[in-house]
């Protein structure tokens, strides 16, 4: 019995969901966080940090473990502990001792803690409650074309012990060894319960654990909110750059753009990881663009950043491009600080043209080298919306609207409060230390409003992300928060704090600073509220039967038989099905082996391949379809004859290359179970 199918047969419990969901949530961020504090970073910080160093450590622990031969289960547990206290240790001997001018700073209070852990509460809370609300039991998958392939490559690791990103998934291309981003899928096939648990696991880890801890380690160094440089004596500024971070912390969960929208109707699971890990980038380019008291933090601040790096781009390749649009910014803050410098210096400007010169001519080369895959990335098409279309988009991006498809209860005015803040925080941006995330913010409206807009040459620049708007969103996302509690923790926060009191001191007269403080809760809990309704949609549509957005590939009765299908098959049974119809399910949920593990047409010239096209004429042994269900092994088929979904909101999902697999052949099929309008057969005619 394979490993998907024992953790099946041990049922997919609510407890089973918990200990899965601790298990990944734990994986996101012990790791990264034991290496930042090595590194002397302070613990704030360090939660940013946390999942993109993680993933630069549990990507080299998969290739490291398929080298020495290594199953991954269960040895990918010490392979990442062994990485953990190596990296650790490197982090501590480039760090050095703490400089003696430290100085300690002040204790939080009580209050200070209570109103963190507040905001934090409603950040993990919300969209929490949001999934488990909306979900209709710890086993049921989620049902999206991506998600199809990442809950069979779960599967995939566990049989194989494979999870090395250079092949570990060859079993869902046909047998061929490629290069597919697998950190995910490593993270997940360690923690207990069947694909599907752990993948529902694995979005509440990310959407309610690790996201509003990476966004509070971010939020706390930008705002400069770090117990390790916090100076004493400053009270009275700490206390409101807590209830800053404390304010974006809790309306961060008002917002869908990002996680939610890419755990869900999206499920592009491991890209939604790779932007994860972004905040732990940017936090570390904000110390180093502030500066640092020697050499040697300077190049510990270095090398995290590019472990990070390396971290966003092991979990999904798209974050390669996500850091240049990121990066511009502070590479252009940090060549016009050298440039002011050298001032001058005719000798220190020429070193920076120079630098420039030098840094043009490899990108150029590096384009020439890689102009074939650039081509090809660059020659993405996807249907184009007009210049209506580029406005719109902005509009979307400004009030936080889901950017993919139709989705109930995406109501306009909740969003304007969002959008309001958005464009108060950046108009009030006028410090050279906010400059950097004003220029991102609006550099990424411009690419949005690009690949929204009219088809052109320079929507193309869009290609890396599949010319998909809720694939950029996030980077928009990610400064418009930054922006936000920048705002809320200097000036104009306190202008609209002194501005509060006084209103509520005309109204209610004693006490204006309660009411001042209920007003601004409110402000930012009536949002949050309004959005749940929004978020249980969202996962609705892609967990809920009866509501899967693009069409249902599993209705109950098809759940149902599956989950029992190993007891009525074969160990070794190999089964053929439409997986626009869920027979790809099989091996996921059942530990059944089947012909096509991905909604993604098979290679020309595979037996795969070949097969649809000879499907449904069985003939008789010899055969063409024959021979090639020997080559495959397959000997069962998968049939589902409800077109309507059992009534579900949108029926079936759409067929595609796999029309065909849903023809029932006329003869040589034996009926060994049924469910509903689902069936399972064994092909007799090719005994």
């Amino acid at each position: 019995m394979s490993a998907t199918a024992v953790w099946e047969a041990a049922g997919a419990s609510g407890w089973t969901l918990a200990a899965a969901t601790l298990v990944v949530a734990g994986l996101l961020v012990v790791p990264g966080w034991v290496v930042g504090r090595a590194a002397r970073l302070g613990a704030l910080p360090s939660l940013a940090v946390a999942p993109a160093i993680g993933s630069a450590i549990i990507g080299a622990g998969e290739i490291l473990a398929h080298g020495l031969a290594l199953s991954w289960c269960p040895w990918g547990w010490a392979v990442t502990a062994a990485l953990t206290i190596i990296a650790a240790l490197g982090a501590r001997l480039v760090a050095g001792p703490p400089p003696r001018s430290a100085r300690r700073a002040t204790p939080w209070s009580r209050a200070e803690r209570l109103i963190l852990a507040g905001g934090l509460a409603v950040a993990v809370v919300v969209p929490a409650g949001a999934i488990l609300s909306a979900l209709p039991g710890p086993g049921y998958p989620a049902q999206a074309f991506d998600a199809t392939f990442h809950l069979n490559a779960v599967a995939a690791i566990r049989e194989g012990g494979n999870a090395s990103m250079l092949g570990g998934l060859s079993a869902l291309y046909s047998g061929s060894a490629v290069y597919y981003p697998t950190v995910w899928h490593g993270i997940l096939a360690l923690a207990p319960g069947g694909p599907a648990v752990v993948s529902t696991a694995g979005v509440l880890a990310l959407t309610a654990v690790a996201w509003p801890l990476g966004l509070l380690g971010l939020l706390a160094g930008v705002t400069g909110l770090d117990t390790a440089c916090e100076p004493a004596g400053d009270g009275a500024g700490r206390r409101q750059r807590v209830c800053a971070v404390a304010a974006v912390l809790a309306l961060s969960a008002a917002v869908v753009s990002y996680p939610l929208l890419l755990m869900t109707s999206l499920s592009v699971w491991p890209y939604a990881l790779s932007v994860l890990g972004l905040p732990g980038v940017l936090v570390l380019y904000d110390l180093l663009r502030r500066g640092t008291a020697s050499r040697r933090r300077h190049l510990t601040l270095v090398v995290l950043a590019l472990a990070a790096a390396g971290g966003v781009v092991a979990a999904h390749g798209t974050g390669l491009f996500n850091l240049a649009v990121l990066t511009l910014p502070f590479l252009a803050d940090a060549v016009a600080s050298l440039w002011r410098r050298s001032a001058g210096s005719r000798g220190g400007r020429a070193l920076v043209v120079a630098g420039a010169v030098v840094a043009v001519l490899v990108l150029v080369v590096g384009a020439w080298i890689m102009r074939s895959s650039l081509a090809s990335v660059l020659g993405y098409r996807r249907p184009a919306g007009g210049v209506a279309g580029a406005v719109a988009t902005l509009g979307q991006a400004l009030i936080d609207l889901p950017m993919y498809g139709a989705v109930p209860g995406a109501t306009v005015p909740v969003g304007i409060l969002i959008g309001l803040l958005t464009l108060g925080a950046a108009w009030s941006a006028r410090s050279r230390q906010q400059r950097p995330w004003l220029v991102m913010w609006l550099m990424v409206l411009l690419l949005l409003a690009l690949v929204g807009g009219p088809q052109w040459a320079g929507r193309q620049l869009g290609s890396p992300w599949y010319l998909q708007k809720a694939r950029i969103a996030p980077l928009a996302m990610l400064p418009a928060l930054v922006l936000m509690a920048q705002a809320a923790a200097g000036r104009p926060g306190l202008r609209l704090w002194e501005e509060l009191r006084r209103r509520a001191a005309r109204v209610h007269g004693a006490r204006p600073g309660r009411t001042a403080a209920a007003v601004l809760v409110a402000v930012v809990l009536l949002p949050v509220a309004a959005r749940v309704p929004l978020e249980r949609n969202l996962v609705a549509s892609v967990y809920d039967p009866q509501r899967i957005q693009y069409g249902t590939l599993l209705t109950k009765d098809a759940i149902t038989l599956i989950q029992r299908s190993r007891s009525v098959l074969p160990d070794d049974a190999v089964v053929l099905g439409a997986p626009s119809r869920g027979a790809a399910h099989l091996w996921s949920l059942g530990g059944v082996h089947v012909v096509y593990p991905t909604r993604a047409e098979a290679a020309p010239g595979t037996p795969e391949s070949e097969l649809v096209s000879a499907w449904p004429a069985l003939g008789r042994t010899g055969s063409q379809t024959c021979m090639l269900l020997d080559r495959l092994g397959a000997r069962y088929f998968y049939s589902s004859s409800d077109a309507t979904a059992s009534g579900s909101a949108t029926g079936a999902a759409p067929l595609r290359w796999d029309a065909p697999l849903t023809q029932l052949p006329t003869e040589g099929l034996e009926l060994i179970d049924s469910e509903g309008g689902v069936s399972l057969w064994r092909i007799t005619a090719c005994d």
